[in-house]
């Protein structure tokens, strides 16, 4: 496709379309190594595209991740780490991706309730915002994917005739809590249980009193733990139905070959490893790695993989180099395609960090893992944790056995916290004032402690069964 100045040229045609899926943890993915069929779709995808077995949110988690997502910036420039007040103002939204695209002359046009966060900076620049509302009486985050993927193939059909535009696609299933319809969750109920936590680590778990611990969520036995990983991965198989489906819809539409759609979550969820059920509260890779697929079909079926070290903010980048676009000189991101094909070099190391429940921020490299904790939150943590890559449940900590390698670690981190700052580094100040998550973790765990009584991890409310593609599943 011939490209000019930066511009699509009159005539050429590029469709991009990015499917943001919430709280999805790479390692419940079947093309990066699940056994259970939770996503046979993403799976396809992945089969003629290309996987980035290698990625974690930037930040983490909601409203930091896709913050550096619109700016092509880390939150440490960005200014956002955390959610709340701290959250509503934004570096850089000058140059975020929707309204770049509209100097451009592109449609951006995003399916999302993600405004209502509040983040009030999301809705700036898109040509159009499309905020399903289909059951009016819960949050925002309960909007369903079938809602989502309503919206979206209504749009996509009622602009047939547009060959050039971005899609942005949030879907907040898996994020709890969980409600996906019967069948979904039978389809994936099976053998194949992650490894951790253990019946033991479940035992031991009982005595836990805090935020999402496992008596906090009605987890008492191993076999509550196994239905807590029944009812995610069928909220996963619910939405890669709906991913199915814009991707049928789209093939249909884009008959010239001139698409792009790429997978991926803002962050992951952790289910128990820790200690914490249901909940993103940490650089742990249950948090902070997620799946990453883009399939271009310029490019024919031609699959690949790519185990290089990439960030969820490299999306934005990817979607302004597919439709000929330059990003800003201020812009961190870097074009996925262009680092899997070896056009740009790949990272040697990766920042990446947590602003909600603690202040953490980690670097990751091929060989290891350093994590350095600013503000525990209300758990005991340690201030400094080293862990092996090919230790994928980050166990045995190897910071006091390996001082050479934890103080290089460390010297890459605050060379980067030096290199990035622009005035107060907002973790600074989420450090002095408190994570905000415990703005609301803290009275729920004292109101625990007093009543002992839990929060379900599953709403007595199901999502109806998705009136499309019924059986289909």
């Amino acid at each position: 496709m011939a490209r000019t100045a930066g511009r699509l040229r009159q005539g050429d045609v590029m469709r991009v379309v990015y499917l943001d899926i919430d709280s999805l943890r790479a390692d419940h993915v079947g093309a990066f190594g699940y056994g259970r069929p939770t996503t046979p779709r993403i799976d396809g995808l992945a089969r003629e595209g290309t996987r980035f077995t290698q990625c974690f949110a930037s930040d983490s988690p909601c409203m930091p991740s896709r913050a550096a997502l619109m700016t092509g910036r880390f939150g440490i420039d960005n200014g956002i780490v955390t959610h709340g007040g701290r959250a509503l103002t934004i570096r850089g939204q000058e140059a975020t991706l929707p309204l770049i695209l509209r100097e451009h002359g592109i449609a951006a046009v995003a399916v999302s309730t993600f405004g209502r966060h509040p983040a009030p900076w999301f809705g700036v620049g898109w040509q159009t915002v499309i905020d399903p509302v289909d059951r009016p009486e819960l949050s925002f985050q309960q909007v369903s994917g079938e809602a989502v993927g309503d919206a979206a193939c209504r749009w996509l059909e009622e602009h047939r005739d547009l060959d050039t535009f971005y899609l942005h696609v949030h879907f907040w299933d898996p994020h709890g809590f969980y409600e996906a319809p019967l069948p979904f969750v039978e389809a994936v109920r099976q053998g194949d249980y992650p490894a951790h936590p253990t019946p033991e680590e479940v035992e031991r778990h009982q005595a836990d009193r805090f935020w999402r611990s496992a008596p906090g969520m009605g987890i008492a036995t191993y076999a509550d733990w196994q239905r807590l990983v029944d009812e995610y991965d069928g909220e996963v198989r619910y939405v890669d139905h709906q991913v199915g489906r814009i991707v049928d819809l789209l093939e249909t539409i884009a008959t010239d070959g001139q698409l792009m759609v790429i997978v991926s979550a803002d962050h992951g969820e952790e289910l128990g490893e820790h200690r914490l059920y249901m909940e993103h509260w940490s650089t742990h890779d249950g948090t902070q790695r997620v799946p990453l697929v883009v399939r271009d079909w310029r490019q024919g079926g031609a699959a690949g993989v790519f185990d290089g070290l990439v960030a969820q903010l490299d999306v934005s980048a990817t979607v302004l180099d597919a439709l000929g676009v330059a990003p800003p000189p201020t812009w961190e991101g870097r074009p996925l395609l262009a680092q899997a094909q070896g056009r740009i070099p790949a990272r040697e190391h990766l920042v990446v960090g947590h602003g909600l429940y603690t202040s953490q921020r980690a670097v990751l490299t091929r060989a290891w893992k350093w994590i350095r904790t600013y503000h525990p939150g209300m758990w005991d943590i340690p201030r400094e944790q080293l862990y092996r890559r090919d230790d994928p449940w980050e166990e045995v900590n190897l910071a006091d056995e390996e001082p050479d390698t934890a103080a290089r670690m460390d010297r890459i981190l605050r060379q980067w916290e030096e290199s990035h700052r622009e005035g107060l580094d907002p973790m600074a100040v989420n450090t002095a004032e408190g994570p905000f998550g415990l703005v609301y973790a803290g009275p729920w765990t004292e109101r625990f402690r007093v009543d002992g009584i839990p929060t379900p991890f599953v709403l007595a409310r199901r999502k109806p069964m998705p009136r499309s593609g019924r059986g289909r599943f």
